[in-house]
């Protein structure tokens, strides 16, 4: 089970062991719901007792902490939980090493990971002449991700490859 960072624990908030939490996850909601299982970098299991949003911010309490002392205790700790994936959503660590071909069949490439944007990812392909492309990662070019076989189809427009 591959685990992923979901969030740091920030600084206290109130007497009663409440933090708040940086999150490093699209999903809060789903991270942080209450009865929800983390495990710290020790590979401590912590369990969620609650969760709120406060003006984009997220407050947490975990089962086993009921003070503001405990709370200071933990502040800094990273959080991780299984890693998930929806459906059309791909982690570079899925991605690379995959051969990457035309809708015809004909080998363009091999994925060498995910460049994460603020507007846009693309996909990294290196060429069979060490030539390193940029896909952008939109379904009108990345038109099918099949990790069962290990490949990803690229419709890609002239010159780019």
């Amino acid at each position: 089970m591959n685990l992923v960072k979901v969030g740091q624990v920030g600084p206290p908030r109130g007497l009663k062991g409440e933090v708040l939490v940086r999150p490093f996850t699209d999903y809060p909601a789903e991270r942080f719901q209450v009865g929800a299982t983390l495990t710290t970098a020790a590979g401590e299991e912590w369990t969620v007792a609650s969760y709120r949003e406060i003006k984009n911010r997220y407050c947490l309490t975990f089962s086993h902490i009921n003070t503001r002392e405990g709370a200071e205790a933990i502040r800094g700790t990273e959080l991780f939980a299984p890693e998930t994936s929806r459906e059309d959503e791909y982690s570079s660590v899925q991605l690379e090493g995959l051969k990457v071909v035309s809708p015809a069949g004909e080998p363009l490439g091999k994925c060498a990971g995910l460049a994460l944007g603020g507007f846009q990812d693309r996909l990294q392909v290196t060429t069979a002449e060490d030539q390193l492309v940029e896909v952008p990662f939109v379904k009108a070019l990345v038109t099918g991700v099949d990790l069962e076989n290990g490949v990803i189809t690229v419709d890609a427009p002239d010159g780019l490859f």
